[in-house]
């Protein structure tokens, strides 16, 4: 056995040599690729990647001192250009999105696991126009967006009872919350009102599993993809296991969901939703279904777990920056009073809590390093060779932390955000935050609106702050995941209502916006 491992180590280090070969050939008198580290022969960069555990924006920012504002690594054939300057990422990605809006080719998260055909993992090609404009056209109407605003008033009233029985479960309100939404949105699907939803936790798990996958660097198979296809008694091939386990996960976090739709259509007792919209409206053909079964997915997954990392920051910040809570319920109490809590039409009087919201957005990015791009086409940008084939990583947790554009970057400041006679309003961060281009977000409004209103109306209600355990209070560190997708670690803060009177408000909300019955009873006669 030993000898056979030793040859099949001596096969894939050959065939690695000769895959390289053929990929490094350059012409003569090219101009150079942006600066960077040296790197290994044969193996280039690879030990110039992030490391497991740790932030990626951190590390790719150490660039911008070293290399300058544009710089890159090449592993094994394949270059990777760091942008640490938003004027780049804007100059590349929107001025001229033509030929750097695909995205790479990952052989594993898209050809093994099978993330290929979500919209945001899709090439630029006619399948991700055709899903773009399908979102788009149901998303954007106006009875889509008053809809949207209803229920995502309605689950934050629910977020608020579930927080005021059982706030040291703050986490799992809010992707109850996120998924709640996205769930009723895109399927018209009703959570169970108290304690876990399989469709909500499905959705956790496959988010997790997702950042996991598309992380760039992170699996040789999508530098080598020859390893794809060694037997699995190689050293090294346990990333097929793991593929398979992603891969049957994501299928039935397609599959299921729609399928409860047709299900629910058939029996005419489906509620309006993307889907059911999609299906009415655009047609259900095989060809069509399987655009409106993966634009449903990418809402699905997209706008839950977005939302529960941008709610998370927000908590964590809250306990961090009591004087900005303060402020925030100054106004609520100012412009919204005791009768009521605040809804979707109030954000042009409260333009505090808009800037909260916008803080959140800043301080700390759901994706850091947003999503990546790759070029289509050979490019040259200050004066660097952009080749065909390179991936673009925009280091958007440093644009929105430069101090030179915003002062005091790591203090929670919404203040920020709102022009006064001495101080001009900052940079928007949604300018980042939401992509560029021709990917930018299409949920970008409903992602928006749900924090707003949760924000809005957690604050008129409760106080957050730090826990206090043997008489000392506990200070949250300020730390979060590494991967492409970034939530706050796990911390600690103490949730109460602000007095009697807001617990019969949040009592009172109940009436206007009843638990519903929940679909989950349902899922068992579902054949996905």
């Amino acid at each position: 056995m030993a000898v056979l491992s030793n040859l099949a180590f001596s096969l894939v280090f050959t065939l690695g040599i000769l895959y390289v070969f053929t990929r490094s050939r350059r012409r003569r008198n090219e101009r150079p690729l942006p600066p960077g580290p040296k790197g290994l022969p044969i193996l280039g960069n690879v030990n110039d990647m992030p490391k497991p555990g740790v932030l990626e924006c951190h590390h790719w920012l150490q660039h911008k001192d070293l290399y300058g504002p544009i710089s890159s690594v090449t592993v094994l054939g394949q270059t990777f250009v760091v942008i640490n300057d938003p004027q780049i990422a804007f100059e590349l990605m929107r001025d001229r999105s033509a030929i750097h809006s695909s995205r790479p080719g990952q052989v594993f998260s898209c050809e093994m696991v099978g993330w290929r055909y979500g919209t945001a993992m899709l090439p630029y090609d006619e399948m991700w126009r055709t899903q773009r404009r399908n979102i788009t056209k149901i998303a954007s109407t106006h009875t889509s967006i008053t809809m949207f605003d209803h229920v995502q008033e309605a689950e934050a009233v629910h977020f608020l009872l579930n927080v005021l029985d059982a706030p040291e479960k703050l986490f799992d309100h809010i992707r109850k919350e996120a998924g709640s939404v996205i769930l009723k949105i895109t399927y018209g699907y009703n959570t169970v009102s108290q304690g876990n939803d399989p469709f909500v936790d499905m959705a956790t798990k496959t988010m997790a599993e997702f950042s996991v996958a598309v992380a760039p660097g992170k699996w040789m198979v999508d530098i080598l993809p020859f390893l794809r296809y060694l037997p699995e008694w190689v050293p090294g091939t346990g990333f097929k296991d793991t593929a398979r386990r992603m891969a049957a996960q994501l299928a039935q976090c397609t599959n299921q969901p729609y399928e409860f739709v047709k299900q629910q259509m058939r029996e005419n007792r489906h509620k309006t939703s993307f889907v059911s919209q999609c299906i009415e409206d655009i047609g259900s053909d095989t060809e069509k279904a399987f655009v409106h079964k993966w634009a449903a997915l990418s809402l699905y997954l997209g706008g839950a777990d977005t939302t529960v990392s941008s709610l998370m920051t927000f908590f964590l910040a809250m306990t961090l920056f009591p004087e900005v809570q303060k402020k925030a319920q100054e106004e609520l109490d100012r412009v919204i009073g005791p009768s009521r809590l605040p809804v979707t039409s109030d954000k042009p009087s409260l333009p505090y809590i808009e800037a909260c919201m916008l803080e959140t957005h800043r301080w700390h990015q759901v994706l850091p390093m947003g999503l990546p791009h790759m070029s289509t086409e050979d490019d040259t940008c200050r004066g660097y060779r952009i080749p065909k084939g390179a991936v673009l990583l925009p280091n958007n947790w440093h644009f929105t932390h430069d101090a030179a554009v915003y002062p005091d970057p790591m203090t929670f400041r919404p203040e920020r955000f709102i022009t006064t006679a001495t101080h001009d309003a900052e940079t928007d961060p949604r300018s980042f935050v939401f992509g560029y281009g021709r990917r930018i977000c299409p949920g970008r409004y409903v992602a928006d609106n749900a924090l707003f209103i949760t924000i809005a109306q957690s604050l008129a209600v409760f106080e957050v702050r730090k826990v206090v355990e043997g008489g000392r209070e506990v200070e949250p560190e300020v730390q979060f995941e590494a991967g492409a997708v970034s939530h706050p670690m796990p911390f600690k803060c103490d949730i109460k209502p602000r007095s009697d009177r807001h617990v019969r408000l949040i009592r009172e909300a109940e009436g206007k916006y009843p638990w519903e019955e929940s679909d989950e009873r349902e899922l068992g006669d579902i054949k996905w």
